[in-house]
């Protein structure tokens, strides 16, 4: 029985070590835009591009991130990416954020945003490695930057 455990677990990590012989993506995000603004809050869209410079394709799954204002913790998103990063190429997902103007102070605010997207490789075995949560691989990316209330609301 300790033979057989032995040789399942060797056989799973043989495999995770074949599925890192994919060239892993590279996730960049763009500075975020001023997309609708109510009486109450400013939704900031930030453009995260995905770059898959190996030869298989990777289908995109979820994408996860955060956004801090002045240290604070102001929105925690999760989306479905409804992507695929074909080989060689870059795929673009927008990621909406909406922000309370009561988070920005008069002046700049600094803000943080950071994230990452989670791909499976292709085939039932990972999917189902990925759904286990036994194999999820990734591509993080942040960006830093201010925000001026009056700019956003359209006035400087």
């Amino acid at each position: 029985m300790m033979s057989r455990l032995i040789t399942l677990v060797g056989v799973l990590f043989g495999l995770l070590v074949l599925g890192g012989c994919v060239t892993r993506p590279t996730a960049t995000v763009e500075e975020g835009v001023a997309t609708a603004a109510t009486d109450e809050a400013v939704v900031l869209t930030f453009t995260v591009v995905g770059q898959n410079l190996g030869e298989t394709e990777l289908p995109l799954r979820m994408v996860d991130y955060t956004l801090v204002v002045d240290g604070e913790r102001v929105f925690r998103g999760r989306r479905s990416a409804e992507a695929t990063l074909s080989r060689k190429d870059e795929q673009r997902i927008e990621l909406p954020v909406p922000v309370r103007w009561e988070h920005l102070r008069d002046g700049e605010s600094t803000y943080w945003l950071s994230g990452e997207f989670a791909y499976t490789l292709p085939g039932i075995f990972w999917q189902a490695m990925f759904d286990a949560g036994l194999y999820r691989p990734g591509a993080e990316f942040e960006l830093r930057g201010t925000l001026d209330p009056a700019v956003l609301r359209g006035g400087g």
